[in-house]
């Protein structure tokens, strides 16, 4: 008697939420549109482009579990969006699923069948063709050095001063090139400009040194100093940190200044005057860094969306303090074209989701029950290294809230 072969059931999941499946159904084809005419027998069929791509299968879900894998199955084909379909032998492909039909039976419990048909996404390339969020971006950064130049044609003077109040400004020129070149130390692979660098760094400071400087000199040699560092920068998260450092808080470590004199606080109008311009021109570095990172997840992207957005906002309320209208109609301006170019891009990016494991088990078998791909097991470890045991880098700790890709 011949032997009777039964299906070998493959691994496939979507979302992360694994299931089993022995075959599929791909439908493909040309999008015909079909145009008749009166008195004509044979009609005109116009050539629309590919048909996207149409995938059906049934899940099996198995085991004293089942029921719990069907809620989980039935929230991700739920979740709003279109989300990652690991199929066996189609691969990875970023879907949205179009129906699902449950099959649940008295006579075969801890078994359940869900039914699902997946269309291939795709964008609205047309609408995102556009809509062009890096321009305005880019308008933004370099409004910063205007407006940094009328801040300082009315906040500084530097005309007929006492020899330490001149002083104090150049210690501030001097310690804005020392945090430059903390970045360029910092910045590997700027060799190819690293000329350019140097000379942008040592104009900074040099400004006073050579007798009275204007505030438009001013405000092009520290922005054009920020504007080089940036763009040599070859890994943007690392270089919005080194930004962030030099920057950010720039100012603090110079020394007080006591207010007994007119000449005293005309020392300290000048000090702020140049520390707000330092920062702002420095978050003006930072903000074309971040505008640069690939965000990989959606939590990501909000994160660094709110990150420099709160900067922003520090930075603008600063200037509305010192009652300084143009640089806060700037700040204002490039928050609003960061926050506009970061969420532009992430209607597609995956959502990162928390799963808990049973028991420990290495990064390898974790990848491979979650995604049904054990080559993502580098990536589950790295995306939890914080929470591995010390010793046993690829272990996963059960009972604990781990971080997983997921659309």
């Amino acid at each position: 008697m011949a032997q009777v072969t039964q299906p070998k059931l493959a691994q496939a999941s979507f979302r992360g939420v694994p299931f089993t499946c022995t075959a599929h159904d791909l439908r493909a084809g040309r999008r015909i549109a079909d145009h008749v005419f009166p008195q004509r027998d044979l009609g005109y069929h116009e050539d629309m482009g590919r048909s996207d791509r149409e995938v059906s299968l049934t899940a099996y879900l198995n085991g004293d579990d089942s029921d719990a894998q069907r809620d989980r199955l039935l929230a991700a084909v739920e979740a709003a969006g279109p989300g990652e379909l690991f199929h066996p032998w189609l691969g990875r492909m970023m879907v949205v699923v179009r129906s699902v039909t449950v099959r649940e039976s008295r006579t075969q419990r801890r078994h359940v069948e869900v039914s699902l048909t997946f269309v291939e996404a795709g964008s609205a390339a047309v609408v995102a063709s556009l809509i062009d969020t890096a321009a305005p971006l880019r308008l933004a950064i370099s409004g910063l050095t205007a407006a940094a130049e009328t801040a300082l044609a009315g906040r500084l003077d530097l005309r007929r001063m006492p020899g330490f109040v001149k002083q104090d400004a150049l210690a501030v020129f001097t310690e804005a090139a020392v945090g430059g070149e903390m970045i360029r130390l910092n910045t590997p692979g700027h060799a190819a400009r690293g000329f350019a660098v140097t000379q942008a760094i040592d104009a900074v400071a040099r400004l006073g040194t050579r007798g009275p400087v204007s505030a438009g000199e001013i405000a092009r040699s520290l922005g054009g100093m920020m504007a080089l560092l940036a763009d040599v920068s070859p890994d943007p998260q690392r270089g919005v940190e080194n930004f962030t450092e030099a920057f950010q808080t720039f100012g603090s470590a110079l020394p007080g200044i006591p207010l007994t004199t007119s000449n005293r606080r005309r020392q300290q109008q000048n000090r702020s005057a140049l520390t707000d311009a330092v920062q702002m021109l420095g978050l003006g570095g930072a903000t074309h860094l971040a505008a640069r990172i690939p965000f990989q997840e959606y939590g990501e992207a909000v994160a660094w969306r709110t990150r420099m957005s709160d900067w922003c906002d520090s930075e603008a309320a600063a200037a509305s303090l010192a009652r300084d209208d143009d640089s806060f109609s700037a700040l204002t301006g490039l928050r609003t074209a960061f926050v506009d170019h970061v969420t532009a891009g992430m209607g597609t990016l995956a959502r990162a989701r928390d799963v808990t494991l049973p028991t420990a088990m290495p990064s390898l078998v974790a990848a491979h029950r979650l995604y049904g791909d054990a080559r993502r097991g580098a990536e589950v470890a790295a995306r939890n290294r914080r929470l591995l045991p010390q010793g046993h880098p690829g272990l996963m700790p059960p009972h604990v809230a781990l971080s997983m890709a997921g659309a």
